[in-house]
């Protein structure tokens, strides 16, 4: 390799030679060395065929290989580009030949040294539970997600959010690899042991750029002091870091919500069990916040995670709206009444504002206050964006759900969510680039999944669309709007008995249980039923169905916009002229 090389730029992939680094965005992707090679020899001569033997001299110049060894390296590199070898964006194989790498690629001068990532920036890990308890789990996972709520309040803070920090739970890995995957300087790690009502926290800062320990603490105190742990380690990390934006210093950056540790561990469960979300788990988190609102009705926290819970129902389809969004404001309503500080409170509520109430000011300024309460918060910054697509402010909604992105880098969830906002901006190439990378990480992520059905159905692809929205529907045991959505492919295929079929299941599953009126409607502009599907529109108003406030932006309902009776339906919602997205209807 030469002692300066270009930088090479292709889709959303930056390749660094002299740092043997590939990134797409700003995350890092990780490939074995041989597998780098290739991908490297190829990019240098893109456009061209480069055949196999040409390929295994280079790579290999001192050993032979066999041609198995560089067709493994090339299935890595596809892999990691999320690459598909049947429609292949990046890599082409030529039969018999060789391979061609396709792409435009932009060459960008010679590359520098990348700059660290600052102290400031930091992950904070889960916490080992060492006590011989492993119901003691989940409080030594609230300890941490408690201390990753805290730091994402602090100004001048890079924070990884929960779910990537997550990624790394029970795996022996290298600060440094750490560092590099999710792009901070600094790693908090540690371990909890508690026995009783004693609690020893073990907590250790260390440098992710070299794996040298910059503070270590360790504390015996009462479980009740747990509230004043987490606020030491959380100065000590500012300390450490050299962070000094807190607007009030005397304040604790970690609260003492309940002085009831019933409540706070059944809380802590409760938030675990959230993040799960699917397959049973969010019925857990509302019994373990329920409980924890009971065993004490002063604790606000709960109320955001029941509120939270049950809007989550709402959203998705598996609960009636009228049966789960008011009580969910009731809830939000509650926690802001007993600490108006809460983000969380604030963000809940908005959250019922938006796809509840139709409040659409309300809900921004509810998502405002909540960012300004935590900035950092990456569920907040996505909410945000999926307000901000809801009115049309596209541009912006992109930029806000890639800020939660960037946020919680290894997130399934956020970058599904990237994935859903790029097709409901009408981009539906990128859509689909970005939540087949998302698969190919995690092939069972249902939600990416869903997402990728309908933007395959907005680009033309109809088998394919179907067979994902199949698999959707698998994985996530029959998600609203997955069947449907396969009717809608099917109509819009040619393929009118199937659709009708599937209407006529959809509309005998409403006679037994909820469905919303929006999911057969689906169906209807696949067989070109307009008429149907408005009047379907106007009945979802009604039932306040929870895909509503995106039918102004998504593609799918786009042949609508010129008929009148959309327009009121729009109205109703109180959408009508806030779009500052409009695509040719022809």
């Amino acid at each position: 390799m030469s002692t300066a090389a270009p930088t090479y730029r292709f889709a959303n992939f930056t390749l660094h030679p002299n740092e043997r680094q590939i990134l797409e965005g700003t995350r890092e992707l990780v490939l074995r060395p041989k597998a780098f090679d290739t991908l490297l020899c190829l990019v240098r001569r893109h456009g061209h065929a480069v055949p196999k033997d040409e390929l295994l001299d280079e790579v290999w110049p001192d050993i032979n290989v066999s041609e198995a060894v560089l067709t493994h390296c090339i299935a890595e590199v596809r892999q990691a580009l999320s690459d598909d070898v049947r429609k292949p964006r990046f890599v082409r194989t030529l039969s018999r030949h060789g391979y061609k790498f396709i792409a435009p690629v932009v060459e960008v001068g010679v590359t520098a040294a990348a700059s660290p990532p600052p102290r400031s920036a930091i992950v904070v890990l889960p916490f080992a539970n060492i006590g011989s308890d492993p119901e003691n789990e989940y409080f030594c996972d609230g300890l941490s997600e408690e201390l990753i709520n805290a730091l994402t309040k602090v100004g001048g803070l890079d924070v990884v959010a929960h779910s990537s920090s997550f990624c790394f739970k029970g795996r022996d890995v290298d600060a440094r690899d750490i560092g590099r995957q999710l792009n901070v300087g600094t790693i908090l790690e540690g371990s909890v042991r508690r026995s009783g009502d004693r609690l020893r926290v073990s907590a250790q800062l260390i440098d992710a750029r070299n794996g040298y320990h910059l503070w270590c603490e360790q504390y015996d105190r009462r479980l009740e002091d747990v509230f004043a742990i987490q606020d030491e380690i959380a100065r000590a990390i500012l300390a450490s870091v050299e962070v000094t934006s807190l607007n009030d210093p005397a304040r604790p950056l970690v609260k003492a919500g309940t002085s009831n540790m019933d409540a706070y561990g059944l809380y802590l469960r409760g938030r675990a069990f959230w993040h799960l979300r699917f397959g049973g788990y969010l019925e857990k988190a509302m019994e373990c916040f329920g409980r924890a609102i009971a065993a004490d009705p002063g604790f606000a926290l709960p109320y955001c995670g029941l509120a939270d819970s049950l809007s989550t129902l709402g959203i998705w389809g598996f609960g009636r709206p009228l049966d789960v969004f008011p009580k969910a404001a009731t809830l939000a309503d509650t926690a802001i009444r007993l600490d108006g500080s809460l983000a969380e409170a604030h963000a809940s509520r908005a959250l019922v504002r938006m796809f509840w109430d139709w409040e659409w000011e309300e809900a921004e300024r509810g998502f405002a206050r909540a960012l300004q309460l935590n900035p950092g918060s990456a569920l907040i910054h996505l909410w945000n964006g999926h307000y901000l697509s809801i009115v049309g402010r596209m541009e912006e909604a992109v930029a806000e759900v890639r800020r939660a992105q960037a946020l919680d880098p290894l997130s399934p969830v956020c970058a599904a969510n990237v994935g859903w906002t790029l097709h409901l901006a009408h981009r539906p190439d990128e859509a689909i680039a970005e939540l087949r990378r998302v698969l190919a990480r995690e092939p069972l992520n249902g939600i990416a999944l869903f997402y990728l059905g309908f933007a395959l159905i907005d680009a033309g692809a109809y088998a394919e669309a179907i067979e994902t929205l199949r698999e959707a529907s698998r994985v996530t045991d029959g998600m609203a709007f997955s069947e449907e959505a396969i009717g809608l492919a099917r109509g819009l295929c040619g393929q009118h008995e199937e659709a009708l079929g599937i209407l006529r299941e959809a509309e005998a599953r409403s006679r037994r249980s909820y469905v919303p009126s929006s999911a057969p409607a689906l169906i209807d502009l696949g067989l070109g039923r307009d008429e149907e599907a408005l009047d379907r529109l106007e009945q979802s108003v009604e039932q306040r169905d929870p895909l509503l406030p995106w039918i102004k932006v998504m593609p799918a309902f786009d042949r609508l916009h010129a008929h009148p009776r959309f327009q009121r339906v729009l109205l109703r919602l109180r959408l009508r002229g806030r779009s500052q997205h409009r695509k040719t209807i022809v």
